[in-house]
């Protein structure tokens, strides 16, 4: 009996220690599930599809709870990325990258792990950046720059004339209130047609920009002053150059000024431009600058930073001219040799980079200026001699007046010089000049032995 007892009680025991511990007592919780793969992490930066121009790059992702490491791929394509990196423990990982001959999109993302294994399906976050290449294209020797403005006839124009220079440069595209690139009003001569013939005739073709007068440099000046404005207006002029098989651009803005800002805008604007232009070394970027004769703002716009992202620089040395002193040259030969040895010594340009302006055209001096530039075709019609550089006419309603022009003899002197301590000589503008064996082209050719 007392047995009896002892074993109930032990059962009663047991019973209430079971019913305590399901209350809440100190028993031993359950196993935690086995871990699991961690999902996948989202790209960061870059942003997809920006343009890498440096070597060393940071690849950045989103952290993934469970991940203990993240193994990074990367690729040509998203099927053929491959680990570049693994069991990286932190968010980010410093690329360097190679050194391509031309531009590369690279695709890349990473996989999350941890003990269990690595993320399933992370190819799908992939992200590419282009690794550019910013490269200028090579230079051609002594450039024969000639402008064409959009009213001249091509026609007028015979086929040895486009032969005597090497770049022909279609005067002027513009800017409009938007922003964007405007092509001339009612051209004589289309830019198609001057770039086929410039093209017959082995010579390089470009785009010439210019701010115009009036809204046009309100436009100009507006459009450069963001960044969002010149990248908007940068992509339009590289669909027109692609579009028409063009060789470059030639940009003439006349003139941005320290007073006002804009040489911190041209100086912007040249950088990004040049940046799209010379991408695989594919397109040419020249400038016209001002004179450099004269001290002041629109002389120090052209700031030394941009030397290096232009190829070559149209140096406008001619309009030196005054309305109330008589017998002034307006582009002497010492205005040239002025001009070159401000930008070549004072300035540093390299010389590789200097074309010397020559004027197809006379001015007077010392009378009103209006309707009396005279083209030298003209000059010569009336009487000029083309190895002089003056001769009297009458013309835009004065009579028997004295208008300075540059003949043979100094275009030749000038070509020397250009060839001696610069590279190249431009003529404003081709139409201007002598069709026959008067041409300035002819004689800065012959002079510096170009073939046509």
């Amino acid at each position: 009996m007392r047995l009896r007892n002892s074993i109930a009680g032990l059962l009663l025991c047991i019973v209430i220690f079971n019913a305590c511990s399901k209350k809440g007592g100190g028993s031993t919780p359950p196993p935690p599930p086995p871990p699991t793969p961690p999902g996948c992490a989202a790209n960061t930066a870059p942003a997809n599809g920006f343009f890498v121009t440096t070597t060393s790059l940071t690849l950045s992702w989103s952290a993934v709870t469970g991940a203990t490491g993240y193994d990074v791929y990367l690729g040509a394509s998203p099927a053929s990325a491959t680990v570049i990196s693994s069991n990286v423990t932190t968010t980010s990982y410093n690329y360097t990258v190679p050194g391509f001959a031309t531009s590369q999109t690279l695709y890349w993302y990473v996989q999350p792990k941890n003990a269990t294994g690595g993320a399933a399906g992370c190819s799908s976050t992939v992200t590419s950046f282009v690794s550019a290449v910013i490269q200028a294209p090579p230079p051609f020797g002594y450039y024969v720059v000639g402008y064409l403005p959009s009213y001249r006839t091509i026609t007028d124009i015979p086929d040895v004339k486009f032969r005597m220079t090497n770049v022909i440069v279609y005067a002027f595209y513009g800017v409009n209130s938007s922003g964007t690139l405007s092509a001339p009003a009612s051209p004589a001569s289309t830019l198609a047609a001057v770039a086929t013939k410039a093209r017959t005739n082995n010579a390089k073709i470009f785009l010439g920009i210019n701010d115009g007068s009036g809204d046009g440099k309100t436009n100009f000046k507006n459009m450069a002053a963001t960044a969002a404005g010149r990248n908007n207006f940068i992509k339009g002029v590289m669909n027109v150059v692609r579009t028409n098989n063009l060789d470059g651009v030639d940009m003439d803005w006349e003139f941005p000024t320290t007073s006002d800002g804009t040489d911190l805008t041209f100086t912007a604007l040249m950088k990004e431009l040049s940046d799209s232009l010379h991408r695989d070394a594919r397109y040419y970027l020249s400038s016209a600058v001002t004179a450099g004769k004269y001290a002041g703002g629109i002389r120090d716009a052209i700031r030394n930073e941009i030397f290096p992202y232009v190829d070559f620089f149209n140096v406008m040395a001619y309009d030196d001219f005054n309305t109330t002193v008589p017998y002034r040259h307006h582009s002497d030969y010492t205005l040239a040799q002025t001009c070159l040895n401000y930008w070549l010594t004072t300035r540093g340009m390299p010389a590789s980079k200097c074309v010397l302006g020559l004027p197809a055209y006379g001015r007077p001096s010392g009378i009103t200026q209006s309707n009396t530039v005279l083209t030298y075709k003209t000059i010569l019609s009336q009487g000029g001699n083309p190895q002089y550089d003056s001769a009297v006419v009458t013309a835009g309603g004065f009579t028997i007046y004295t208008i300075y022009y540059n003949g043979q003899y100094t275009v030749k002197r000038k070509a020397k010089l250009a060839k001696d301590i610069a590279n190249g000589v431009m003529l404003w503008e081709k139409w201007q000049d002598a069709a026959d064996g008067n041409s300035l082209l002819k004689a800065a050719c012959d002079t510096v032995g170009r073939g046509y």
